[in-house]
């Protein structure tokens, strides 16, 4: 890492002043790697951050939009046993649209996003991925339409919301 510079969100190598293509790492004195970067020409492509412990293990990644330099594309993160846990997507120009929850492998929650607010299907599922467990739409960080949710027992409810106002 510290034998990279960057300048108009391009990485160059100190001891030539050309783009950068390779990893950069950043390691503790006893020679843990806590985060590496991978860069191509310059441009970042992913970052890997590494949980504290004997193995080397991620705990998130970063990938980056190789057209626009800086730009996240994908984060994913990785419980410690290695699997991941929660993923989030985003459109061109890096702006949040998606988030996804695993466990076990399954996905068991999903919402689209326009940036910070929820905008289209928030999901629930059962552990084992199988039922739908909720699900509501959103317009603009505003409940809208019907919202549904089983319960445990098995019970269902069912209500709706207009621009986030509960109507029934």
């Amino acid at each position: 890492m510290k034998e990279t510079y960057i300048e108009n969100n391009l990485v160059y190598k100190v001891s030539n002043d050309k783009l950068f293509t390779g990893t950069a790492q950043s390691k503790r004195k006893n020679g843990h790697l806590v985060y590496e970067e991978v860069y191509k020409n310059g441009i970042i492509l992913s970052s890997n951050l590494y949980y504290n412990g004997k193995e080397i293990r991620v705990s998130n990644k970063s990938i980056y939009n190789p057209e626009k330099p800086l730009v996240l594309s994908k984060e994913i993160k990785y419980n410690l046993e290695g699997e991941i846990f929660e993923t989030t997507t985003y459109n061109n120009d890096g702006i949040k649209i998606l988030v996804e929850q695993f466990k076990n492998g399954k996905l068991t929650y999903s919402c689209q996003y326009l940036g910070k607010k929820k905008n289209g299907l928030e999901l629930g599922y059962s552990e084992d991925g199988e039922k739908l467990k909720y699900r509501c739409e959103f317009i603009n960080g505003k409940k809208n339409g019907i919202e549904y949710c089983l319960k445990d027992d098995g019970a269902e409810t069912k209500k709706e919301y207009k621009n986030g106002k509960k109507i029934k």
